[in-house]
């Protein structure tokens, strides 16, 4: 037990300083960076959906699953992504190392549970170059961006009634954003480099129903109702202008800052608009045996507003995600065979994200697989695959080729419960 703490203490201090950094994607460009927490390792592996609730694992889309809690879990997650860049006319490799979340689960009786942690939410990371030669004189425009978004959260489920769970999270938002963009006009000795950031605060929240019930003796059914309302987190905000002189060594060096008044403009302090969510989610089973079940979601994206910037090239619609997940454990508590009491989980999704580029939507497909793997008692590791596709090269955007390998632990243990001795 001291181990898990000790191990779970170390991880928690490293993730603060790691969570903001986790994004190669151009695509960070936009809004305020990719959204980097999809669920715990083992919904990432089924897909992304978080339809399937049990009572050793935390699912941190759908809290209302801490109704089934049994047992005082940990859970810790870090990934490695990788990527393939595409454009009309080039192509690049860039990977990352992430850690992607840490939470506790606490079963209170047999009816509630609360959880806390922390996850990234996005992530901005990326570094663009365009040179413009069909103006006179000619044109290199240079775009770079880091930081994110992190959530502090706090969540609760019970269930009632009789087949009937509800569940709800608080998460704080908190970090910073920088953006700069440099122009270098041929001909001119000095570019020019205004740099934005933002630094966010504020709630939100999410809300799940679940409701499940024995079909035979053999199916069980599993169903689930997420919601998220739209909510405004604030944007404390400062802009710069400088002219930059590029040395002899190559670097850029500014010659003179001048710090931009956003007060008089009104823009020293804004809101940014997160958008409402819906999903739902079904699926049926085997209790410990099998599971298969899909979810569809609707993210209200055309909602996303930021006061203080406004995208270049970037707009946003409606989005819609499907995902489709089962896993299968051939024998959970054999006592023969390791590789029996294994998990074998598999998913896809389909995503539009709800982002447009030149007015083009972005999709994101993918197909994802991976073992839950038995360490001692209920605990397990859990190592996941994810590949897919995200954007294309038409109308001269990028298209990503990804492949993403996601590691999760889930240690349990019991807490407050008293031994009898006899």
């Amino acid at each position: 037990m001291i181990k898990k703490i000790f191990i779970v203490a170390i991880l928690f201090i490293c993730s603060y300083g790691l969570a903001q950094e986790g994004s190669v994607s151009p695509y960070s460009f936009f809004g305020t960076g990719d959204q980097r927490f999809k669920g715990s390792a083992e919904n990432r592996m089924m897909g992304g959906i978080s339809v399937y609730t049990d009572s050793i694992h935390i699912n941190f889309n759908n809290p209302a699953s801490l109704g089934k809690l049994g047992l005082t879990t940990f859970a810790v997650g870090g990934g490695y992504h990788s990527l393939r860049l595409e454009t009309n006319e080039s192509n690049e490799k860039a990977s990352d190392a992430t850690f992607d979340y840490i939470g506790v689960g606490i079963p209170l009786g047999n009816r509630m549970g609360i959880s806390f942690g922390l996850t990234p939410f996005t992530s901005v990371g990326y570094r663009v170059q365009s040179l413009n030669e069909d103006v006179d004189p000619v044109q290199l425009d240079k775009y770079a961006g880091t930081g994110g978004i992190n959530k502090v959260f706090l969540a609760y489920g019970i269930n009632f009634l009789k087949n009937f769970s509800l569940g709800a999270k608080a998460n704080f938002n908190f970090g910073d954003v920088e953006n700069e963009a440099i122009r270098y006009v041929e001909g001119i000795q000095y570019g020019t480099r205004i740099t934005n950031h933002s630094e966010y605060s504020g709630f939100d929240f999410n809300f799940s129903l679940n409701y499940e019930a024995d079909l035979t003796d053999k199916l069980h059914l599993q169903s689930s109702v997420l919601y998220t309302p739209a909510t405004k987190i604030t944007s404390s905000n400062s802009r710069s202008i400088s002219t930059l002189i590029t040395n002899a060594a190559g670097v850029e060096v500014p010659r003179v800052t001048e710090e931009i008044d956003l007060g008089a403009l009104g823009l020293n302090s804004t809101y940014l608009h997160l958008p409402e969510s819906y999903a739902v989610g079904l699926g049926v089973g085997k209790k410990y045996t099998w599971f298969i079940g899909g979810e569809y979601e609707i993210t209200k994206s055309s909602e996303f507003v930021n006061d203080f910037v406004t995208p270049v090239n970037g707009a946003y619609e409606d989005g819609e995600r499907f995902s489709a997940g089962a896993f299968w454990t051939p024998d959970y508590d054999s006592f023969t065979s390791y590789w029996k009491r294994v998990t074998y989980r598999v998913g896809l999704k389909n995503e539009r994200t709800g982002l447009l580029v030149n007015n083009v939507p972005v999709h994101d497909f993918g197909m994802s697989f991976g073992l839950g793997l038995p360490i001692s008692g209920f605990s397990n590791a859990n190592v996941g695959f994810e590949f897919g596709k995200r954007g294309s090269t038409y109308l001269g955007r990028i298209e990503e080729n990804y492949f993403n390998v996601f590691i999760g632990l889930s240690l349990n243990d019991k807490w407050f419960r008293k031994n009898l001795i006899r």
